[in-house]
């Protein structure tokens, strides 16, 4: 019995210590080809934590550049853009903050 409330003890401090984390989810939007055949892909993310808003978009240009790969691979209609569009729904505790930022996804 002790050991099952130290266990769950230091799983809530474990929680606690992330609790001041950036915890995003959204859309990454990038578009394939030129012109009138330009191909917009929307990719869903969610669950994307950092300390700050520039390591959240970090790990939505990795994320963005792995799904371009997979989308290209599908249709190779063209390459991507060098730019993708981030449109993400933040909080940190009560705090809630809405980011949208263009990010560099060339490689």
């Amino acid at each position: 019995m002790t050991r099952t409330v130290l266990i769950a003890g230091l799983l809530l401090t474990a929680g606690a210590a992330h609790a001041e984390d950036l915890v995003c989810q959204g859309n990454i939007f990038s578009t394939q080809g030129e012109g009138i055949i330009a191909r917009k892909h929307r990719f869903e993310v969610s669950g994307i934590a950092g300390a700050d808003i520039g390591a959240v978009l970090e790990q939505c240009r990795k994320i963005a550049l792995e799904r371009q790969g997979r989308a290209a691979r599908k249709n190779p209609g063209g390459s991507f853009r060098r730019t993708s569009e981030v449109e993400l729904d933040c909080t940190r505790g009560s705090e809630k903050t809405q980011i949208r930022r263009i990010i560099q996804t060339e490689r």
